[in-house]
Formats: C-alpha cells, sequence, structure tokens
C-alpha cells in the first residue's frame, strides 16, 4: 500500500515498524532527519511530511539492501535535502489551528481536572486560556530550538550535571509564567463548576479525552495522562455528592482528600518514567 493512499495516522504506523529494519548507522541517519522535518513543519500539512518521510525511509531500505548506505546514497547534508522539500511545501492555516488545539486543549484539560476534584471556588477559564496560548508559543520555540540543534555540532562541553542544571533552569525560567499566570491573572470569564454542572463537565471531558486516546497511534506516553484524569474526575464527582462534600469540609477529610492527590500524582509520575524507559528501549 502506498503511501499516498494511507492517512496520516496509518503513514507514521507504517514508519515505525519499517524503521525497525534499518541498521545502526542508517537508523541514526534517518532519526535526525524525521526529528528535523517533523520538528520544522508545525505550520505546514503534516500529511506531506509524512508522505515524503515515508518515501525516504522506503528508499533508504533498499538501498541498504543492495549494500548502500544511507549516507551513499542520499549524501552527507541531509538537511539540504530536507531544506530543500520544506521550501515547497506550503504553510497550512489548518496546521497551525491543529497544533493550538492540541497545545490548549490539553493544557486546559490537564489543568482544569484537578481543580475540579474541589467546590465551591470558580474556574478561571480565560486565565487558562492565557496560560495555554503561552504554553503554545513555548512549544513552537521548543520545537525552533530542536530542529536548529539535531544538525548543529556544538562545541561547549559540559559535565553532565552541569548540563543538567542548565537545562532544569531553562525549564524553571520557561514554565514560571504557567504558574504567574494561573496566580496573579484575573479574568472575567469565570464559571462554577459546583454540582451537577461540574459532574457534566467532567463527564464530557471523559468522553472527549476518550476519543482522542482511542485515536492515537501510540498509547503508551499518554496512558499516564488517561490516569489521572479518571482519578481527578472520580475525585471531583465524589465531592460533588452532598453526603462526601459535607465530610471533606471537615479536616480530617480534607487530609485525606489531599493525601489522595499526592497519591495520583506519585503514579502519574512513576508511570510516565516507565512509560519513557519502554519507549526509549525500544527505540
Amino acid at each position: 500500500m502506498g503511501g499516498e493512499k494511507m492517512n496520516t495516522n496509518q503513514m507514521i504506523e507504517e514508519n515505525n515498524q519499517l524503521r525497525q529494519r534499518l541498521n545502526e548507522e542508517n537508523k541514526a541517519y534517518y532519526n535526525d532527519l524525521l526529528l528535523y522535518l517533523r520538528f520544522q513543519s508545525v505550520s505546514r500539512d503534516e500529511a506531506q511530511i509524512e508522505s515524503f518521510l515515508l518515501d525516504v525511509l522506503q528508499d533508504i531500505l533498499a538501498a541498504q539492501k543492495d549494500g548502500l548506505s544511507a549516507v551513499d546514497y542520499f549524501g552527507k547534508e541531509p538537511k539540504e535535502v530536507a531544506d530543500a522539500f520544506l521550501a515547497e511545501v506550503p504553510r497550512s492555516f489548518w496546521a497551525v489551528v491543529k497544533l493550538a488545539l492540541i497545545v490548549v486543549g490539553s493544557y486546559m484539560g490537564i489543568t482544569i481536572f484537578p481543580t475540579l476534584t474541589t467546590t465551591g471556588k470558580p474556574t478561571d477559564v480565560g486565565a487558562m486560556l492565557i496560560a495555554g496560548l503561552y504554553a503554545l508559543l513555548m512549544v513552537i520555540i521548543l520545537f525552533k530550538y530542536l530542529a536548529v540543534t539535531i544538525y548543529r555540532v556544538s562545541t561547549w562541553r559540559l559535565h553532565k550535571v552541569m548540563q543538567w542544571l542548565i537545562w532544569c533552569l531553562i525549564g524553571i525560567i520557561a514554565l514560571a509564567p504557567l504558574s504567574l499566570i494561573t496566580i496573579l491573572v484575573k479574568t472575567p470569564v469565570r464559571i462554577s463548576l459546583d454540582g451537577i454542572w461540574g459532574i457534566g463537565v467532567i463527564l464530557l471531558g471523559w468522553l472527549i479525552g476518550g476519543i482522542v486516546y482511542l485515536r492515537l497511534t501510540d498509547k503508551q506516553m499518554w496512558t499516564p495522562f488517561v490516569i489521572v484524569a479518571l482519578a481527578f474526575g472520580i475525585m471531583g464527582i465524589i465531592a460533588r455528592i452532598p453526603h462526601f462534600d459535607a465530610l471533606l469540609r471537615i479536616k480530617s477529610g480534607r487530609y485525606l482528600y489531599a493525601g489522595l492527590m499526592v497519591i495520583v500524582m506519585i503514579v502519574f509520575y512513576l508511570m510516565s518514567y516507565f512509560a519513557v524507559k519502554r519507549m526509549k528501549k525500544s527505540e
């Protein structure tokens, strides 16, 4: 089945399977090209990018079968080939809209579920939207930076601990505004999600998230988020049941609830850690 007859998810799945046939040298060569194109093409048609990547992969596999390496077949400057291809792919308004919906929607979904675990305080949707747009800007900047570094040879030689500290500092500086926006920014776009309305939003969030999750080609990285959304959603529904609502107003009930939230987050981080390890091992 040719790449032009597949949808985007099918092409990505086919790509993942065929890459396992590459030898180590060709895999390193192709993976750099793949990451460069995907990071650089956030505003371009995803189907054209994935079709091109699949065609290149099939050509490399054919050359490998004939005893040629990817370098022999495509040359030592794959970035030039990639840039020439990208110059021919027009910008796509819908690709930008799709990325914005994914990033902003994911941020708001992740943010709103913890707030739904309690009642009595209105949810500032406007502040969440502003923070989500900032997260979108950070994602675009991160993609562009990662694309630039793939084919750039760094002259910096820092100890791994120092590199880790620098990246932690950059992460704190980049993510701090998200917390500041949530704390400091107040908008009139606030909604009360107590009672049945809150339960309805939780169920709607589960429905939308479930549909998106089931359509994903690679689910393992997103499974921890699903578990957290389910756990926080159940806690939010319980908090809106009159009998349990009264229980959570006493000190021991609040401590129990806070402890459950901590346990959920620990489970989330552990699942995320092992998911990343499994992905690295499969690569």
